[in-house]
């Protein structure tokens, strides 16, 4: 059970809300914002691991990739493009959240949070990013990858782009439908049809290499004395300051909150793998209000709740976020969510083709000490069913 340790609580001091602000973004993305920071301050320095993995785009002493790989392809046009530190830095960041495809697999305005900067500043730097060959790569729907690809090829006509805004119609083979909706004519529609059909949606795949390695998690679970600890994981990117270059200050500022975002978050890991201690020993999760989590941290909620999404722990059932330690209950003081859609799954499958009702789902549950409404049973039903 989770016990409240009396704090005199924390001062909101500057240094707390800058930590406070980082706690919402995973390891990459906080390698990321570290980076851009570096580009723009020259008194941070980006530090990566002594060991272990990591990803080599953000090696202070130089980009490198597995070759043959699309990273490796596409760091060498970034590094001939000679941008000013603080658009290599966004450039960088992109190329980090390239799919195998080429597709880029977060949108311009997530990159722009991880980064700490104003969208329109990623979209100027993607627009560049754009005209790499071949043509389609770091596209975020597919109609840009392919509008990409035809304006390179200077084929980018009035019909070929109306094409590419019916997409759907396309892949049913509806060009009458087409032409109707746009006013061009069939011939143009079927010509521009052909053209679109020739290309590659998924550019990033005529490269062979690997991609780079995830960063590692944020906290590692261990066994301290009998008890579950989590502690932080060296393998990680941390920030030092270069004195004597750039806003010192706000360099420290940087550090000191990189230093306080792993302490906090150390604290509520260990928090909750203390609660779930039976599950991380193969046993069923244990229920938690985020609320709960929040007093006994002496955090508030919102604080939490950034923690939760952005920090990943490495335990014995595998690399999670911690939100997936704070097991939901199903109500205050019920069973953990996870535990009765787990029950659920497996009595609904064992029932085949006969379709028990929600009612009898429900006291079968209670029967076996998981008490659960029917109308919330018939909630988690209608998702299962979707997957069983």
């Amino acid at each position: 059970m989770l016990t409240t340790t009396p704090r005199s609580g924390p001062r909101l001091t500057t240094g707390l809300t800058q930590a406070i602000s980082l706690l919402s973004l995973t390891a990459g993305e906080l390698a990321t914002r570290l980076a851009v920071e570096a580009a723009s301050n020259p008194a941070l320095r980006l530090v990566p691991p002594a060991e272990g993995p990591m990803r080599p785009l953000f090696d202070p002493e130089g980009v490198a990739a597995p070759a043959g790989s699309l990273i490796a392809h596409v760091l060498t046009q970034i590094a001939a493009m000679r941008l000013a530190p603080r658009p290599r830095a966004i450039a960088l960041a992109l190329a980090e959240r390239l799919e195998p495809t080429g597709w880029l697999g977060a949108s311009p305005a997530a990159v722009a949070r991880a980064c700490g900067v104003a969208e329109a500043e990623v979209r100027a730097v993607l627009l560049r990013l754009q005209r790499i060959e071949p043509g389609g790569l770091f596209a975020c729907t597919l109609a840009e990858c392919l509008r990409l690809q035809v304006a390179a090829g200077g084929d980018l006509t009035p019909a070929v782009d109306a094409v590419l805004d019916h997409l759907t119609l396309l892949a049913h083979g509806d060009l009458a439908a087409i032409a109707r909706q746009t006013g061009r004519r069939e011939d143009e529609i079927a010509q521009a049809a052909r053209l679109i059909r020739g290309l590659n949606p998924k550019p990033g795949l005529v490269f062979e290499g690997p991609m780079p390695l995830p960063l590692p998690p944020d906290l590692l679970a261990q066994r301290v004395s009998g008890e579950w600890e989590a502690v932080a994981n060296p393998v990680m990117f941390s920030a030092e300051v270069v004195p004597g270059r750039g806003d010192t200050a706000a360099a420290a500022g940087i550090e000191r909150a990189v230093e306080q975002r792993l302490r906090i978050a150390a604290r509520v890991g260990t928090l909750l793998l203390r609660h779930q201690a039976d599950w991380l020993e193969g046993g069923d999760p244990a229920p938690l209000a985020t609320q709960a989590l929040a007093r006994a941290a002496d955090l508030h909620i919102a604080t939490v709740n950034r923690l939760l999404r952005g920090i990943s722990i490495r335990t014995p059932r595998g690399t999670l976020p911690l939100r997936a330690l704070a097991a939901r209950p199903v109500r205050p003081d019920g069973p953990a969510a996870e535990t009765v859609k787990q029950r659920l799954t497996e009595l609904l499958r064992d029932a085949g083709a006969v379709r028990p009702s929600d009612a009898r789902l429900s006291a079968q549950l209670q029967a076996e000490g998981l008490a659960v409404a029917r109308r919330t049973v018939a909630k988690y039903r209608a998702a299962l069913d979707q997957l069983i």
